[in-house]
C-alpha cells in the first residue's frame, strides 16, 4: 500500500501541505504575538513617560518650598545678624513660623515645613513653633550621610520623629552671607500622598503594578509597593554608595525610555524605565507578563486553532488532488498488466498534462509495436513449419529410392544402358546431397556438386547443347551455405529462360565471390536467357523453389541476407546470392544468437 505511487504523492502532499500551513500558522502566532508585545511595551511606555512629566510638577513645588524659604531676604537677614535676643528671637521665629505657613498653604502638596538651626538655641522652643534645634535632625539615622555631599536634596521614605509619620522629604541647607550652615530646612510630603501622585495615573489605575521613582542621580526615592508583593524589585535594585539610597543595577542604572522582558524563576516580566522629567527624574514600572499579555496570547492560541482546523480541511482537498493527478498513472500500470496478460488492444486517452500526454503515445505505440511484432512472429513460425514438413515430406523414404535407383542403375548396366545408368547415378548423387541426413547447412563443394549433377541430367533431358562453367575460389569450396540454394535457380533458367527463344546453346555461368570485411559471401548465377519480364516481381514468381529458397536464407541467416535478381544488361537473367560466411557447421545457438545480434 505504502509503495503505491499515489498513496506516495498523496502522503507527500499532506505532509508538506500540512508542514507549510504549520510554519505559516507559527509564524504568523509569533509574528503577531511580537509585533502585539512591542505595542503593547511602546504604549506602556509612552504612558510611563507622560506620568513621569507629570509627577514633574509635583517635584518642582515641593523642591521651590524648601528653595524659596532658604533664599529669602528676610530669612537671609535674620541668619546673616549675629546679635540675638530673647525678644529678637521671638520675633525672628514669628517671622519664620508665618512664612513657613504662608508657604505652605501655597504649596498644598506640602505636608509640613520645618527649619532646624540651632540660632535659637539659648532660648526656649515653643511646641507649636516650626524652628527646631538641628540636634533634633542629627538624631536621624538618615541625616548624616545625606548632608556630606548635598546642600539639598530628596529623603527616601522614613519615619517623621515629629509626627511619627511617613513622609518623604526635600531638605535645603540655609547658608548666610559668610557661607556658613545656619540651618536646614525640611519640606514634608506624607508617602502617601506623594504615592498617591503616582497611584492615580491612568497605568496604575489599568494595571496595578508596581513603580519606582528616581531622582536625578537615579536613587530611588519612592515605590508604590512593598517588596513582599513583588520580589522581582530586589533583583533590579541594588544599595547605593550612600546607604539611606537603593538604585537600579548597573544593568539598568543608566537606561532611558527603554522596556525589555525580565525573569525571574520562569515567569517574566516586563520592565519599563521612562524619559527623564523635566526635573530629570525617572519612572521605573515592573509588569508580570502573564497577566500583561493574557488577551494576546489567547488571540494567539485562536490563530493557530484556524491554522489547525485549515490543516485538517484542507487534507481531503489534497487527497482528491493528489489522486486526480495519479489517476493517469494507475491506469496505466492497469493497462500494463492486460499487456502481460496478451491483451494489446489496450489503449490509453490523451490528457492535458504533457508529460502524461507523451507517456500515453508512447504506451499506445508500444502496444501497437507489440501487435505487430505478435502477428509477424506467428507468420514467421507458420512460415518454418511449413518448410520444415517440406523438408519432412522431400525426407519420405530415402533409402527406398536409393535402392531402388541402384538397381535400375545395375539393371541398365547388364543391358548395356550406359546412358540410363549414368542418370540415375546423377539423380540418386543429387538425393543424398539434398537430403544429407538432414542438416541444413553443406559445404559449398557438396552444392555445387548437387547442381552440377543436376545440370548433367539436364544434359541428357535437353536437346540443345548446354555450357555450365563454374568460377569459385577454392578457399571458398570449404564454407557452409545452406543447401540446395542453386538448384532451383539454375532450373528457373532452363525452363523459361529458353522457352521462346531461339538459341543455339543454353550458356549458364555460376561465380562466387568473397567479401571478409562485409562478413558475407556472394554466389552468382547468370544465364544467357531472354530475361525477366518488365517490372518482375518476387511476387509474380508461381514456382515455390525460389520462394523457399528466400524463406530458409531468412531463416536460419537473417533478413539482411537475401536474393537479388535483375536481367543483365548484354541478355539473360543475374542471379545474386549474398551469404553470411561459415567456416563450420553452423550451429542451432550460433544462428540463434547471428538472428537476435
Amino acid at each position: 500500500m505504502l509503495r503505491k505511487l499515489k498513496t506516495i504523492m498523496v502522503v507527500c502532499f499532506v505532509l508538506v501541505h500540512a508542514f507549510f500551513l504549520a510554519a505559516v500558522s507559527y509564524s504568523s502566532y509569533r509574528f503577531f504575538f511580537n509585533f502585539t508585545s512591542d505595542e503593547i511595551s511602546e504604549t506602556k511606555l509612552t504612558l510611563l513617560n507622560e506620568s513621569a512629566n507629570k509627577l514633574s510638577g509635583v517635584i518642582k513645588n515641593i523642591s521651590e518650598a524648601g528653595m524659596f524659604i532658604a533664599i529669602d531676604e528676610n530669612v537671609m537677614e535674620i541668619f546673616n545678624d549675629i546679635d540675638t535676643g530673647p525678644y529678637k528671637a521671638l520675633v525672628e521665629r514669628n517671622e519664620l513660623k508665618n512664612l513657613v505657613h504662608n508657604i505652605s498653604s501655597l504649596k498644598q502638596e506640602v505636608y509640613s515645613i520645618d527649619i532646624y538651626t540651632d540660632r535659637y538655641q539659648e532660648y526656649p522652643y515653643l511646641y507649636d513653633h516650626k524652628i527646631h534645634p538641628e540636634e533634633d535632625l542629627e538624631k536621624t539615622d538618615w541625616f548624616a550621610p545625606f548632608i556630606q555631599n548635598v546642600d539639598n536634596g530628596w529623603v527616601p521614605r522614613h519615619s517623621e520623629s515629629l509626627t511619627n509619620r511617613e513622609v518623604i522629604s526635600y531638605v535645603h541647607r540655609i547658608i548666610n552671607h559668610r557661607n556658613d550652615t545656619v540651618g536646614y530646612i525640611k519640606v514634608n510630603v506624607l508617602a502617601d500622598t506623594f504615592l498617591n501622585y503616582l497611584i492615580n495615573t491612568d497605568l496604575y489605575e489599568d494595571i496595578q503594578e508596581p513603580f519606582i521613582l528616581l531622582n536625578t542621580g537615579g536613587r530611588i526615592i519612592a515605590e508604590t509597593h512593598k517588596r513582599q508583593e513583588f520580589p522581582i524589585i530586589n533583583d533590579i535594585t541594588v544599595q547605593a554608595e550612600n546607604k539611606i539610597y537603593q538604585r537600579l543595577i548597573p544593568e539598568y542604572d543608566g537606561l532611558t525610555n527603554h522596556h525589555q522582558l525580565i525573569k525571574k524563576e520562569n515567569q517574566y516580566y516586563l520592565l519599563l524605565i521612562s524619559s527623564p522629567n523635566y526635573e530629570q527624574w525617572r519612572l521605573v514600572q515592573v509588569i508580570p507578563v502573564a497577566d500583561l499579555y493574557a488577551e494576546t496570547k489567547s488571540l494567539g492560541w485562536k490563530l493557530l486553532l484556524i491554522g489547525f482546523v485549515a490543516i485538517m480541511l484542507s487534507i481531503p482537498i489534497v487527497y482528491s488532488i493528489g489522486k486526480w493527478i495519479t489517476k493517469p498513472v494507475s491506469q496505466m500500470v492497469h493497462g500494463m498488466k492486460k499487456v502481460e496478460k496478451g491483451q494489446f488492444d489496450v489503449r490509453m486517452n490523451q490528457h492535458f498534462v504533457e508529460e502524461y500526454d507523451i507517456l500515453a503515445d508512447n504506451f499506445n505505440r508500444m502496444t501497437n509495436e507489440l501487435s505487430d511484432l505478435i502477428k509477424k512472429l506467428e507468420l514467421e513460425n507458420n512460415n518454418r513449419r511449413e518448410a520444415e514438413m517440406r523438408a519432412l515430406q522431400s525426407q519420405i523414404m530415402p533409402h527406398f529410392l536409393y535402392n531402388t535407383l541402384d538397381m535400375i542403375k545395375w539393371k541398365s548396366l547388364d543391358h548395356d544402358a550406359d546412358d540410363i545408368s549414368n542418370m540415375v547415378n546423377k539423380l540418386s548423387k543429387m538425393l543424398r546431397i539434398g537430403l544429407s541426413g538432414g542438416i541444413k547447412f553443406i559445404p559449398l563443394r557438396d552444392e555445387l556438386d548437387h547442381a552440377k549433377c543436376y545440370m548433367d541430367i539436364q544434359r541428357m533431358r535437353q536437346s540443345q547443347p548446354i555450357t555450365y562453367k563454374v568460377r569459385v575460389p577454392a578457399s571458398m569450396k570449404d564454407l557452409y551455405v545452406p543447401k540446395i540454394i542453386l538448384q532451383p535457380f539454375i532450373e528457373n533458367s532452363i525452363k523459361h529462360g529458353y522457352r521462346h527463344l531461339q538459341t543455339n546453346t543454353m550458356k549458364i555461368e555460376l561465380t562466387g565471390e568473397l567479401f571478409p570485411e562485409q562478413r558475407c559471401l556472394k554466389l552468382m548465377i547468370k544465364d544467357n536467357g531472354s530475361g525477366l519480364p518488365e517490372d518482375w516481381e518476387f511476387s509474380d514468381a508461381q514456382g515455390i523453389g525460389i520462394k523457399n529458397v528466400r524463406e530458409r536464407i531468412a531463416m536460419y541467416c537473417g533478413e539482411q541476407f537475401d536474393v537479388n535478381m535483375y536481367n543483365d544488361k548484354m541478355s539473360g537473367v543475374v542471379v545474386e546470392i549474398v551469404l553470411p560466411i561459415f567456416s563450420e557447421q553452423p550451429s542451432l545457438p550460433m544462428l540463434s544468437q547471428r538472428l537476435e545480434g
